[in-house]
């Protein structure tokens, strides 16, 4: 099955290997057949998806670490009030 998929690097492999284990070798080929139009072959991430399935260490690999955004925010805040600013003075002026 293995050809029928596009295999990139071993992880893929592993994940590849606990799907059939996981979710069925029947279940895991009929979302190939689904998700090959056109013949080309899904990455093991697309199946992931599509089957709703995910690896323990995929999950794992998913988490996204918090982003700071104090500066970003203080800046579009400063924007704001910049164009708060302009947009009173044009309509006084007018």
């Amino acid at each position: 099955m293995e050809s029928l998929i596009r295999v990139v690097n071993d992880e893929d492999r592993q994940a590849l290997e606990w799907l059939l284990a996981n979710v069925g070798a029947e279940r895991v080929a009929a979302a190939v057949r689904r998700l090959a139009g056109g013949g080309r072959r899904p990455f093991v991430s697309a199946l992931c998806r599509y089957l709703g399935a995910w690896p323990p260490a995929a999950r794992r690999a998913r988490r996204v670490e918090p982003v700071h955004t104090a500066v970003g925010d203080r800046h579009l805040a400063q924007m704001r009030e910049m164009l708060a600013h302009r947009g009173a003075a044009k309509f006084r002026a007018h």
